[in-house]
């Protein structure tokens, strides 16, 4: 039968404390060492050695293209453990490239030289290799454990918050450590890597075999009902439209907004942290509610979209300081976080089999695709007009994102619903 972690699952309807509490920390060390690269790295290297942001928009567009193997790697899990285990010495690998990516970051003295330049190159091929074992092995548990509504929601709950709360990390060592102090804040990402390791050793994932493997793909069959395929393209669509509007502004944001209020960096930083915060809440209290425990939370894709659109097309006529950016990207924080949990709960309720770790993983591709070419059109725009006006179009990328959800997959989705029902 297929590997599950953790028997009492099943009988109980929850996820053990151990699951959790790795999913947490590993969302932790992700969420911090992305921010890490898409903003903090490009104002230090800008600030201290003139080295352009628009680079490092490129070395993150490299980091995203190695993540493309995600899905070849998730079906190679499904299929083929990793020793005795298949989820767990998944992350445990995934770590390991985490760690040399931040040590060769560590040695890079002036990104300007050639050593130091190739060293940054190759620890963003790094972080691509770990960022895509590490997803894998977070969304693979939490198909694992996922046996029902309670504990998909609170699975993906975690995973959630333990983003939010690697931002709200990220951003308090970034107003005290980013500058003179950039190497501490190297040693904090490393520190909570080696925090999310220590946790995955304890996860109590049940030995298996290759050959047990096997059996069970054989026994389960396709990993998709027929009948949900073009749905979940259409999502598909969905995750690649929406990615390709934040990926236009993604590097260019932060330098932006420091730069617009004062290059008051700390006094940013900040701002950005009390967002986090009260976003963590906001979505806590939404995924600790009695309605979401027992529910799909596709209907809270609509209003979180719209926020996103309008943080968008009215920050930079409605955002003059920091007090009132705090409100806008505290709405946004709470809306991107809400949204992706919406659609995350959507695709775990349809992908099912033995193979659906890497069934799963295809739809990153979606996902990078948009990034990808979203940082490649926003390099181009953002040289050629004012950022201003790329907002807006980011804005309307994400409208667009949203008519796609409205008029095509939400109506498609209530009938595979009645359907079933």
């Amino acid at each position: 039968m297929d590997t599950q972690v953790e028997t009492p699952v099943h009988a109980t309807g929850r996820v053990s404390s151990a699951v959790l509490a790795a999913i947490a920390a590993t969302q932790v060390a992700r969420a911090a060492f992305y921010v890490l690269l898409t903003a903090f790295i490009a104002y230090q290297y800008q600030s201290t050695t003139g080295f352009p942001p628009a680079r490092i928009q490129g070395f993150v567009t490299l980091a995203l293209l190695v993540t493309l193997m995600r899905p070849l790697l998730g079906f190679l899990n499904d299929a083929r453990p990793i020793g005795k285990y298949r989820r767990k010495n998944l992350l445990l690998l995934g770590n390991v490239l985490y760690g040399a990516s931040i040590i060769l970051l560590i040695v890079v003295l002036d990104p300007l030289t050639t050593a130091g330049l190739l060293a940054i190159i190759a620890s963003f091929v790094l972080y691509g290799a770990g960022e895509s074992l590490l997803g894998i092995g977070c969304d693979s548990l939490a198909l694992d454990v996922g046996t029902n509504d309670r504990a998909k929601n609170s699975v993906k709950a975690m995973q959630r918050l333990g983003a939010m709360g690697g931002l709200v990390i990220a951003y308090v060592a970034g107003a005290f450590l980013v500058g003179i102090y950039w190497i501490w804040f190297l040693i904090a990402i490393g520190i909570m890597i080696t925090i999310g390791t220590g946790l995955t050793l304890h996860i109590d994932e049940p030995p298996i075999t290759r050959e047990q493997v096997q059996a069970s793909i054989r026994e389960q069959g396709p990993s998709l009902p027929p009948s949900y395929k073009t749905t979940l393209w259409i999502a598909g669509v969905l995750m690649l439209v929406s990615a390709l509007g934040e990926g236009l502004v993604n590097v260019q944001l932060e330098p932006y907004l420091i730069a617009r209020y004062g290059n008051a960096a700390t006094a940013y930083y900040f701002t950005e942290l009390s967002g986090a915060i009260i976003a963590i809440g906001a979505l806590g209290g939404i995924a600790a509610s009695r309605y979401a425990m027992g529910k799909n939370l596709g209907k809270l894709i609509i209003p979180s979209a719209a926020v996103t659109i309008a943080y968008y097309i009215c920050l930079s006529w409605l955002a003059p300081n920091l007090f009132t950016y705090l409100a806008w990207v505290t709405a946004k924080g709470t809306g991107a976080m809400v949204f992706t949990f919406a659609v995350d709960r959507m695709l775990m309720d349809v992908v099912q089999g033995a193979r659906k770790a890497g069934t799963y993983q295809i739809f990153t591709w979606f996902s990078i695709g948009g990034s990808v070419a979203g940082g490649w059109i926003g390099s181009i725009l953002g040289a050629a007009m004012p950022f201003e006006a790329l907002l807006v179009i980011t804005g309307v990328v994400d409208a667009a994102a949203l008519v796609i959800y409205v008029l095509v997959l939400a109506p498609r989705l209530a009938k595979i619903s009645k359907a079933s029902g």
